[in-house]
């Protein structure tokens, strides 16, 4: 008969996803898991399986944790521009001094790991598909010219936002602030 857990697994995903986000899949130890999560090695693999489930999970949890707080936005009523401006400044708010999860799973892993490849492609398709449709409003209501190419914008969008969120690390607010009012251009 297995003992019951007495941990909450979405309070170690949430730990788990600090320990992995501070240092990274390949520079984080199971010692590092254990010390930051409280757990026993033991623990962490019977409830997990593996470091790399583990990091799957989190990843995860931070896709559903990000679009909860992130993705709503661009799905509200009100001018595109508006909308892009206050979901970029909470994008810059979420990450500021430590980049995006996500993104860092795709610098560090997508290449070489097929499920995190997988996942970041996902999170991406949603991602230009929440931008997509928000364009898809801008051109109905007229605030947009029907000219542009609205899935290559989506794309760009995109773009945009992951390297806001690397550039986070290092710049000031006036930067990303600048780089998210040019970024706009098709709105003005």
């Amino acid at each position: 008969m297995s003992r019951k857990k007495s941990f909450e697994i979405s309070k170690v995903l949430d730990l788990a996803i600090n320990v992995f986000w501070h240092k990274g899949y390949e520079g984080c130890s199971m010692q590092d898991l254990v010390e930051q999560l409280g757990l026993s090695r033991s623990s962490i693999y019977e409830t997990f399986g593996s470091k790399e489930a583990l990091y799957l999970k989190a990843l995860e949890r931070y896709d559903i944790q990000s679009k909860q707080k992130l993705g709503t936005i661009l799905y509200e009523q009100g001018s595109a521009k508006e909308l892009l401006l206050r979901y970029f400044h909470e994008v810059i708010e979420y990450t500021r001094h430590r980049s995006c999860f996500m993104v860092n799973a795709s610098l560090e892993l997508a290449a070489s790991h097929q499920e995190v490849y997988n996942r970041v492609h996902e999170n991406m398709a949603k991602n230009e598909e929440a931008f997509y449709q928000l364009l898809v409003r801008a051109v109905q209501t007229g605030e947009m010219k029907e000219t542009w190419d609205l899935k290559a914008l989506a794309q760009y969008l995109v773009n945009i936002m992951h390297g806001i969120t690397v550039t986070t690390i290092t710049a000031e607010r006036e930067m990303l602030d600048n780089i998210v009012r040019s970024s706009l251009f098709f709105l003005e």
